[in-house]
């Protein structure tokens, strides 16, 4: 089963719907706390050189002060990056080109900004994320912090056949001007004045930030996209920490929001942490750069073998894994799920079947969902027999309360599934579990629950393509009393129908438990899209995103979380009728026209006119 999305992502969008978190996203036009630090890195670089060039500074004062200066200024390019500077694009861009002249002159942020949402995206991936190798031990990996951005070239260059001609030329030149600003001076006459002055600063003050950014902020192997709030850790909150951090040692906040400018992360923080902390946020020391892993995040991704596949309903297949050596996985609880890698940035989860509380196998059935986001298809081709897979270990968002008296399972269809490692969990309880579904053929199983030793306590509902009346699932529910549990999966409107027949029976909200493995909004209709500025249309498929066709057509967007959190691919609506299903906006952006194309739609009624 596709779940529709973690707990922790669910934290996050809720946390991003709040008052003061959407209050926190509003930007000023000219915003004064990122220009004085700006002219103040400027200014303090342009003295400290003039001091050591003149004799007026001690170079072993000068270095470190420049070198911190250097640093510094990674804010100003770094917010520039993600549009957190000015409400105004042009006003963002040019001031985050000007911070980022004395860490990387001649790039302007467009480049730095195409990398850097890379690391965001990919976040902990061995491969993807440019800025991965900064993880690996001290001091093995000094090296690679000084010279990032010789790192981030060649890791470009071996992907650049991804990437429009553009971006690529951008990309490019922006590059080539930073080795001739090297050059140049190399060949002046005043090549040590420029060591000393700029390029033993830079390279110090690469080393720094890229310490304090990436090496101990991101534990080795936790992907962001499977684990949002612990792939970044939050540094111990004192005031030295806070004061050379910039206010940015709420780093979690940062990936999180990304939107956020330095001088808000820590409002940020308070305004989330009431249900961010509950869920283990790890907090680590500024001076604590142990290539360890962290609590209970350390080794979320194993590796698995599968060892069997069986079609046990119409485009429904169940999977058999193992360990790679044949041997058991780790147990689970029941209602628990797995996160299913299928490539670089495609994960999906699907809930375990069996008895848990064991190691042993684990099973997953999946349903080949053609109207879907493509994750089921790509499991369906992918995993055959004896194929070897990536898997995350067991979490739990649909857990089975102990106790009670009767419990009530009910599923619609593919829905099924964490309901059976429940029923395992439910021997010698008042069970009955009901299954609901077109027909013997679209059941799980067909029907014949006769492998599960619990198949009596077990009720096949068919329609036939005609619907269930409200009386049989009544019937199937039954009236309620204290100690009965429901617990409810399958797709939003057939769960909402035996809510309003729970509700009419007398079963409370708190009796009733339910998951879904449907997105809310459904998969939306087919739609044209037209870009203004290149006058390109294409056509958006019901269930497909507008960033991903784009992607295809290699006119990529900005893109981070694309679940319509962060708000980075906000572009212009020009015309058209929209649904806006995005957790960023708010109405009067929307009545303004603003948009979020990694989630919202257009309605199929005319084309859909985006400013790109």
């Amino acid at each position: 089963m596709e779940h529709q999305a973690t707990a922790d992502w669910g934290l996050v969008a809720r946390a991003r719907a709040t008052e003061r978190l959407q209050d926190l996203h509003r930007l000023p036009l000219f915003p004064v706390p990122t220009i004085g630090l700006t002219l103040a890195c400027l200014l303090g670089f342009a003295l400290s050189a003039w001091g050591m060039v003149t004799g007026q500074l001690s170079p072993y004062v000068g270095v470190p002060v420049s070198a911190i200066i250097v640093y510094a200024s990674f804010t100003v390019l770094h917010d520039g990056t993600h549009r957190a500077i000015s409400r105004s694009p042009l006003v963002n861009d040019i001031i985050g080109t000007i911070g980022g002249q004395i860490l990387l002159p001649g790039l302007e942020v467009a480049v730095y900004r195409h990398l850097h949402l890379e690391h965001h995206k990919n976040t902990g991936h061995h491969t993807e994320d440019p800025d991965d190798i900064l993880v690996r031990p001290l001091p093995g990996s000094l090296p690679q912090m000084m010279f990032i951005d010789v790192v981030w070239f060649f890791w470009y260059m071996k992907r650049i056949r991804r990437w429009t001609a553009v971006q690529n030329a951008r990309f490019l030149f922006g590059f080539t001007l930073y080795v001739l600003w090297h050059a140049a001076w190399i060949a002046s006459p005043w090549g040590g004045e420029w060591f000393l002055v700029w390029l033993l600063p830079q390279r110090l003050g690469l080393t720094i930030l890229t310490y304090l950014f990436a090496h101990i902020q991101h534990p080795p192997g936790v992907e962001q996209d499977a684990r949002p709030i612990h792939a970044t850790v939050m540094l111990d909150r004192n005031p030295l920490v806070l004061s050379f951090m910039l206010g940015q040692s709420a780093h979690l906040i940062h990936h999180l929001y990304p939107q956020l400018p330095f001088y808000r992360l820590e409002a940020g923080w308070r305004a989330a942490e009431a249900l961010l902390r509950p869920r283990n946020v790890h907090f680590r020391s500024l001076f604590d750069g142990r290539y360890d892993r962290l609590p209970g995040v350390e080794s979320h991704w194993l590796e698995a073998k599968v060892a069997a596949v069986e079609d046990i309903a119409a485009d429904i297949r169940l999977f058999t894994l193992v360990a790679p050596d044949g041997g058991a996985l780790p147990p689970f609880e029941a209602g628990a799920h797995i996160d299913v890698r299928l490539g670089p940035s495609l994960v999906r989860q699907y809930s375990l079947i069996g008895r848990p509380g064991a190691a042993g196998p684990w099973r997953i059935a999946v349903k080949r969902d053609g109207g879907g986001r493509g994750g089921s298809i790509a499991l369906h081709q992918q995993w055959t027999e004896g194929a070897e897979v990536t898997v995350g270990r067991p979490r739990n968002n649909f857990a089975l309360a102990p106790g009670g008296t009767r419990l009530v399972l009910v599923a619609g269809g593919i829905g099924l599934t964490p309901l059976l490692s429940m029923a395992h969990a439910a021997a010698g309880r008042d069970l009955a579990l009901h299954v609901f579904a077109r027909d013997r053929a679209h059941m799980p199983f067909g029907g014949d629950f006769s492998r599960f030793p619990f198949a009596g306590r077990v009720t096949a509902h068919q329609d036939h393509g005609q619907g269930f009346s409200d009386a049989e699932i009544m019937a199937a529910l039954g009236p309620r009393v204290a100690g009965d549990r429901l617990y409810l999966c399958g797709p939003q409107g057939f769960m909402a129908r035996v809510k309003a027949a729970a509700a009419r029976l007398g079963w409370p909200e708190d009796g009733v438990a339910t998951e879904s493995f449907a997105a809310d909004a459904g998969p939306g209709r087919a739609f044209t899209l037209a870009l203004a500025r290149s006058g390109r249309r294409f056509e958006i498929p019901a269930g497909t995103a507008i960033t991903d066709v784009l992607d295809k057509a290699r006119l990529p967007v900005d893109t981070l979380c694309r679940r319509g959190i962060c708000g980075t691919c906000r572009c212009r609506l020009v015309s058209g009728t929209v649904e806006h299903r995005d957790m960023v906006l708010t109405a009067a952006e929307r009545a303004e026209g603003q948009f979020i194309p990694c989630v919202s739609r257009g309605t199929g009624a005319d084309a859909v006119v985006l400013d790109l």
